[in-house]
């Protein structure tokens, strides 16, 4: 059976498409919703990460590929990271949930493997952004003991892609990370705050 591809109209409805139904939220985020912020902050990482040596051509590619890097969801919805982990060490090299995004959204693929070839560490820093992004949406929204154990997850999941980056890219600021992820849970409110007094 061959699985359609996923074309522009279906990338419309990103803002239909759910994400967390495993956890419990105090509202919805939406597929879009996450690229968005997925691709803010894989800019503002890049540009703190890598400094004066990242181009502009490289900036546009990764923000590009964040702005698309869960789209096979549309399709398949956001299955649990523990149930993609468990897929992939049971199947090995066989991975189907890879094969499913790989038919569905082949340009995706091409795009993701033409960053591993060139710029790896652009796939991590998206990678960074995407944890990111989760940690903030479930610090703000998670309700109850599940949503703290999730965010238990992701802080060790950040800091193991931390670690890959400064072993595999040391000449890199990777501690950036932490910065600018402090500064989206802690600054947030007082950024509102600040601007919500203003006369």
């Amino acid at each position: 059976m061959m699985l359609p591809k996923l074309t522009l109209a279906d990338l419309a409805r990103s803002g239909h498409v759910t994400r967390w139904h495993s956890v419990r939220t105090s509202r919805d985020q939406t597929l879009a919703e996450h690229h968005y912020m997925v691709t803010r902050i894989s800019n503002k990482l890049a540009k703190d990460i890598i400094g004066p040596d990242l181009s502009d051509t490289d900036l546009l590619q990764i923000m590009e590929y964040a702005s698309l890097h869960d789209t096979p969801e549309l399709l398949t919805g956001d299955l649990p990271s523990p149930l993609k982990q468990h897929i992939e060490h049971l199947s090995g090299d066989n991975n189907p949930i890879e094969a499913i995004e790989r038919e569905i959204a082949p340009w995706l693929f091409e795009m993701k493997e033409a960053i591993r070839r060139e710029h790896p560490e652009h796939l991590l820093i998206v990678k960074l952004a995407d944890i990111i992004d989760a940690l903030v949406f479930i610090t703000d929204e998670g309700i109850g003991i599940h949503a703290k154990k999730v965010i238990e997850l992701l802080y060790q999941m950040l800091e193991n892609k931390l670690k890959q980056g400064i072993t595999t890219f040391p000449q890199y600021n990777w501690r950036r990370t932490i910065d600018l992820l402090n500064e989206l849970l802690q600054n947030a409110e007082e950024s509102k705050v600040a601007f919500e007094l203003q006369p």
